[in-house]
């Protein structure tokens, strides 16, 4: 069953000696079923994705696969200790990426809580970035109007 959540992204790419972080604060829903946990929200122009809607499915600690379908169509897979290739559209061309699962820290119960992607990005065997993704649900009943 599908519950209206408060979802929070923040997430850091780091490059060489460069780093960037975002935070993204959005209304979505979230759902609960045989030990998985299913996010899925509207990105924004924030994102530069607006318009396209992002499931997320978290499966313990194993595998996390990231769906984006719009204008934009993703499929990211992070599995710890695999390489999984990933065509990530940019509404502009198709890059063709290698996702490297470093670890995935789960914390996400029926009722919320948190999790942690940590993912190398590399294109040809070659070391783009370094991403950790910091994403919390917490379950609302009544409104919410991210600001």
């Amino acid at each position: 069953m599908k519950r209206p959540a408060v979802i929070t992204i923040r997430a850091t790419q780091s490059a060489g000696d460069e780093a960037e972080t975002t935070e993204l604060v959005t209304e979505g829903n979230f759902g609960w079923q045989g030990g998985r946990a299913f996010l899925t929200y509207q990105e924004t122009v924030a994102t530069g994705f607006d318009g396209d809607t992002t499931t997320l499915r978290i499966e313990g600690e194993q595998k996390a696969t990231l769906l984006r379908f719009g204008d934009s169509r993703t499929r990211l897979i992070v599995e710890p200790g695999r390489r999984h290739q990933c065509q990530y559209d940019t509404g502009t061309g198709i890059l063709e990426l290698e996702i490297v699962g470093r670890e995935i820290q789960n914390h996400l119960t029926a009722e919320g809580g948190e999790v942690e992607l940590v993912y190398h990005i590399d294109c040809a065997h070659t070391l783009l970035a370094v991403n950790r993704v910091h994403i919390s649900v917490r379950l609302r009943d009544r409104s919410f109007s991210p600001e």
